[in-house]
């Protein structure tokens, strides 16, 4: 399996972050995408990736921070971007449930990174959050080369068929697990291909939560879940997401890459 969203760089796993990962392969994770979305997370992932060759990195500028990065920034970004271990652009979107940024500044830079995303031949890694419509208009207006994935995809069958419109990805995390039906629904009916894993750790822990923290390990929790909606078995689930998340984000990846432990 691959986790394809996780924030283990966040301050909730400083006391055991190793263990983490090690809990992670040893339950089947066999590669991680560490999501760095503000500049001050960036030298922290890149020393987390140093350590680690199964994680790789997606950079960016969340909606939530974007009024607290200068524009300049971009230029910075653009370098980062370059870095071999650095397979995608984001986490980044619209966020109009927190407002934590004023709406100019999130699509100034949500457009800024889907610009640097096709310059840099990379997908995007998208966060909407009480903005659906306003975040697949710009996509479907700009329609980003290298595709991306809808982030902690959790709305119906409408917006699977416009993700696809788009050669869009969905993401599918502890939401899949919280019997919400327009989102059974669409997965149902989403095509295979469509379909990758995340976890969002340490958020959206899947059922039956502890209400601490997710961490990867709990990936299992989804891919029980998938199997049930789509009628698949576990190894049908590890084969095609492990193959759409190789595919979307390009992933250097082969048998000799993988730990020990791992089982891709």
């Amino acid at each position: 399996m691959i986790d394809t969203h996780c924030h283990l760089c966040d301050k909730r796993f400083d006391k055991d972050r190793e263990q983490v990962l090690d809990r992670a392969f040893e339950a089947g994770v066999t590669h991680l995408i560490e999501i760095a979305y503000s500049p001050a997370i960036v030298p922290r992932a890149h020393a987390l990736a140093s350590r680690h060759p199964n994680l790789f990195l997606c950079l960016g500028v969340h909606p939530s921070e974007a009024a607290k990065v200068p524009d300049d920034y971009l230029a910075t970004l653009r370098d980062h971007a370059g870095h071999a271990r650095v397979v995608a652009i984001g986490e980044t979107g619209l966020d109009f449930y927190r407002d934590h940024a004023p709406r100019p500044d999130q699509e100034r830079w949500f457009r800024a990174q889907l610009g640097l995303a096709d310059a840099m031949g990379l997908p995007v890694v998208i966060h909407q959050r009480s903005a659906l419509e306003e975040t697949l208009a710009i996509l479907e207006e700009l329609r980003p080369a290298a595709g991306g994935v809808l982030h902690c995809f959790d709305d119906g069958p409408e917006a699977v068929a416009r993700a696809r419109g788009i050669g869009f990805k969905l993401g599918l995390g502890g939401c899949l697990t919280y019997g919400h039906a327009a989102l059974d629904q669409a997965v149902r009916e989403a095509p295979g291909d469509m379909l990758v894993l995340e976890t969002d750790s340490p958020y959206l822990e899947p059922e039956p939560r502890s209400l601490r923290r997710n961490e990867p390990a709990l990936l299992g929790r989804v891919v029980a879940r998938l199997c049930e909606l789509k009628g698949w078995t576990k190894a049908e689930a590890d084969r095609v997401t492990t193959a759409n998340a190789r595919e979307l984000f390009r992933l250097p990846i082969g048998q000799g890459s993988l730990p020990a432990s791992g089982n891709a």
